[in-house]
């Protein structure tokens, strides 16, 4: 058999597999599972635009992480991907590609469904959905959540159909503009009501940018924030926001409140995009809790 041939196999008795994973019940304490979305190969003037070197960061190239908080009163998906799954489904075994823009291209060879299958979940059954942000490589499978309910500011959604608008791709959320969705208007929203899951406000990247901190019993405070840094020099080193951001001085002003955030409750920082980080963390079926 030749190699293509029994790759194509693997992946289809992988799938099946998946497929059949018992639906999982409601856990008795929070669980975070990290998903793997794909990477991004970021250009060396991708990488400067963050007023960074590519010496500095080391791993220019980007994970593409989904996040799924199991938790005993529902489930939260947090960032859904950069390629739609039935795209990665149809490039096989090659992997899917796809330019998000001129200076970082996209690849994927895992669906997300099929690893919420393998423990347990499929999207339609999904209770929240939210997105840290609109752009292309945090939005792409948003369509499979439809009868979810979406958190997300109004600025944001907003922002989402704003015509000619190329930071976005509006195939990928269009059957989100009739679901049910809350508008996230204050600078925090306690997702389950009992303070273990909460979104907070950091626009600037774009309106209505935002984090999720999460209280996990044995992990501690944890904060996904998004793309508030792209690369930690920018932090360590205290970078200003690049020139594309929606709004550069909203998002230092974002920086500098999650900074005291971070301080004030000692949580923990996780870039989405750090590649080394994200190296070292837990992959589904392994989770924090």
């Amino acid at each position: 058999m030749r190699r293509s041939a029994f790759v194509c196999l693997m992946l289809a008795v992988g799938a099946v597999l998946a497929a059949q994973a018992p639906k999982a019940a409601p856990p008795k304490a929070m669980r975070l599972y990290v998903l793997d979305c794909g990477l991004l190969n970021i250009t060396r003037e991708g990488v400067e635009r963050y007023h960074v070197t590519t010496a500095e960061v080391g791993e220019t190239r980007m994970p593409v992480p989904c996040f799924l908080v199991a938790h005993p009163k529902g489930t939260l998906m947090w960032d859904v991907g950069v390629i739609p799954d039935d795209d990665v489904e149809k490039a096989a075994a090659g992997g899917a590609r796809y330019d998000v823009n001129p200076t970082a291209a996209a690849v994927v060879s895992r669906t997300l469904r099929s690893q919420l299958a393998a423990i347990g979940y499929r999207p339609a059954d999904i209770t929240y959905v939210a997105i840290s942000h609109a752009h292309k490589d945090h939005t792409a499978n948003l369509n499979q959540f439809a009868a979810s309910t979406w958190l997300t500011p109004k600025a944001e959604r907003d922002f989402m159909w704003k015509p000619n608008n190329e930071r976005v791709e509006p195939r990928f959320f269009s059957a989100l503009e009739k679901s049910k969705w809350v508008p996230l208007d204050k600078d925090e929203y306690d997702v389950f009501g009992d303070g273990a899951a909460i979104i907070k406000a950091a626009p600037g990247h774009t309106p209505g940018h935002q984090v999720l901190v999460l209280n996990l019993a044995k992990t501690g405070r944890v904060m996904i924030a998004g793309d508030l840094y792209h690369y930690p020099p920018e932090r360590e080193f205290h970078r200003a926001p690049p020139e594309n951001e929606f709004n550069v001085q909203q998002s230092a002003a974002s920086r500098t409140k999650i900074e005291a955030y971070l301080k004030a409750t000692k949580a923990s920082i996780w870039i989405e995009h750090e590649w080394a980080a994200n190296a070292k963390l837990k992959k589904a079926p392994q989770y924090y809790e």
